[in-house]
């Protein structure tokens, strides 16, 4: 019998900083380190180069999961390059490789080698806290706001703040707020970049991470911003005033993979069909000392309780709702809910890195959506989303930049958008336009009174660049409006109603059952939709 060998063996691996700052993280460095600019690391063969940077802190995140999708962990051997893989000689151009660049997440250097970071930079992501005025005696007309408590006024006679701790925790940003529990004034804000990124930017890379053995990790990723984010405004607090601080609860709303993983769930059967979560239900942690936490309930393994708190702040969850509105949340997925009169229905489409722009042409989505109505406009790309010569093979460098109010003149070369960019774009919003399509027919309505952008994408998105390019109907100009962060404003919203007594378990279990969720793939209309509303024009 021939005996198995171990086949692990550790290289080195010289990495080359960038003037003391390696993929926007500063690198201690120390002897001769300092004067050669140089890391080295001990790297084991049988594991991928980026698996060593992430456990060395010189890469963020593997922003596909790690499947080679993205083509952002791009490094440059300066000497023994491995020879490129299928799948680097399909991502990357020919000059690339021959000048040693190769992708670290699938990359396995067998021999001592030295190599320069060239990551494809992740575009700044913001986190939206504002939301639109919602109050009960606004008509949602009113400009953003926050809502900040002014201390010079406040009344010191309270004794005890009664605050409620509300969150959003999404896939990409983590924001908390603590607000005053009657009024909903905000006395402090804490936002942090989901830290369970370095897993993979989408929810399929976590759960797979999780099914790989990741589960207690991500979990404790999670559960350490939430505990920071505690001890920021309990330290806070106790600076500006001396009264008693009593968090009454925190309410907590994401999506229901981020659930799942916060609450250390199963998440196998949510990566495959039928896609079945463990549980859609409000969830309650009252461990004795401590404040209770709920947990938004969700609609569908897509339609998480993110997009219920956002209805429940939006007012769409009320029995006696009037008219027909429609909310829309654009990230990775794009979930839209519609309601009619008492019908409501709800359905999500896969976006992936498309409203992210790719990962060539690193632009945030509500950039890319600007651009590519731009370039329309200048003849550089048709309709159907072709790129005149010579862009067809070598991409456009687009000479902007980006600010938080759109795209504006820059440095030349700034972004390279290349066709599949362009393609990306155009499934995903072909396939939102198809899904508002469907949902208004499934309601017996051919259009409709209001629709709500939510979240940062609806925050900063230029909305006659989305009508230009058919991502939204033409039909409602003047009827589509930004709300802000939803999501945080209806968990600030649902702690305080649960407390009150306002709405329980069984209320939400009630009103949730009449969301019809809609599965768009079986839809018969969908396909011939879809294709409909792939070109670049407002329909």
């Amino acid at each position: 019998m021939r005996r198995r060998t171990n086949l692990s063996k550790e290289i080195q691996v010289t990495v080359i900083k960038r003037t003391g700052v390696m993929n926007g993280r500063t690198v201690a460095a120390s002897g001769d380190e300092k004067q050669t600019g140089e890391v080295v690391l001990a790297h084991d063969i049988t594991e991928t180069l980026l698996t060593t940077l992430l456990k060395n802190g010189l890469a963020d995140s593997a922003f596909c999961g790690g499947r080679g999708e993205c083509g952002r962990c791009l490094v440059q051997y300066r000497t023994a390059a491995p020879m490129p893989t299928a799948l680097e000689r399909k991502r990357l151009a020919p000059q690339q490789l021959r000048h040693g660049y190769r992708l670290a997440c699938v990359s396995r250097p067998k021999n001592n080698c030295t190599i320069q970071v060239a990551f494809v930079e992740t575009p700044s992501t913001p986190i939206v806290t504002e939301v639109i005025n919602l109050s009960e005696k606004n008509d949602g007309s009113a400009p953003y706001e926050k809502k900040p408590i002014n201390w010079e006024t406040y009344d010191a006679e309270k004794k005890v703040f009664e605050g409620i701790i509300a969150v959003d925790l999404g896939t990409t940003t983590i924001a908390m707020q603590l607000r005053e529990k009657q009024s909903g004034e905000v006395a402090d804000t804490y936002c942090e970049l989901n830290p369970q990124r370095s897993y993979g930017a989408d929810v399929l890379s976590r759960i797979q991470a999780s099914c790989a053995g990741e589960k207690d990790t991500l979990q404790e990723h999670v559960v350490g911003v939430l505990e920071r984010g505690v001890r920021q405004f309990r330290e806070n607090f106790y600076k500006i005033t001396s009264d008693i601080l009593n968090i009454s609860c925190m309410c907590i709303a994401g999506n229901t993979t981020m659930v799942h993983l916060l609450m250390g769930f199963d998440v196998s059967t949510l990566g495959r069909s039928p896609f079945a979560p463990v549980t859609l239900e409000l969830l309650t942690e009252n461990k004795e000392g401590e404040f209770p936490v709920y947990i938004v309930p969700g609609i569908s393994s897509f339609v998480g309780g993110d997009i219920v708190a956002g209805l429940y702040a939006l007012s769409m969850l009320k029995d006696n709702f009037a008219g027909n509105s429609m909310l829309i949340d654009l990230g990775t997925n794009g979930e839209i809910v519609a309601r009619a009169g008492d019908r409501m229905a709800a359905t999500a489409t896969a976006a992936g890195p498309a409203f992210e722009g790719g990962a060539s042409a690193n632009l945030i989505g509500t950039d890319m959506v600007a651009v590519m109505d731009r370039l329309r406009r200048e003849h550089i790309i048709d309709e159907t989303g072709l790129m005149c010569s010579p862009y067809f093979e070598e991409g456009i460098k687009i000479c902007e930049k980006k600010t938080a109010q759109g795209i504006e003149a820059g440095e030349e070369g700034q972004f390279l958008l290349q066709k599949e960019d362009v393609r990306r774009l155009q499934l995903a919003k072909a396939a939102v336009r198809a899904g508002v399509e469907i949902l208004w027919k499934i309601l017996g309505q051919t259009t409709c009174d209001q629709i709500w952008l939510a979240g940062g994408f609806g925050y900063y998105l230029d909305v006659e660049a989305a009508f230009a390019i058919g991502l939204l109907p033409g039909q409602m100009r003047g009827k589509v409006k930004a709300a802000g962060n939803t999501s945080l404003e209806g968990a600030y919203r649902i702690g305080r109603d649960l407390l009150d007594g306002i709405i329980s378990r069984e209320k939400f279990e009630e009103i949730l059952r009449k969301i019809k969720v809609i599965n768009l793939a079986q839809e018969d209309a969908f396909a011939q939709l879809y294709v409909g509303y792939m070109n670049l024009e407002e329909s």
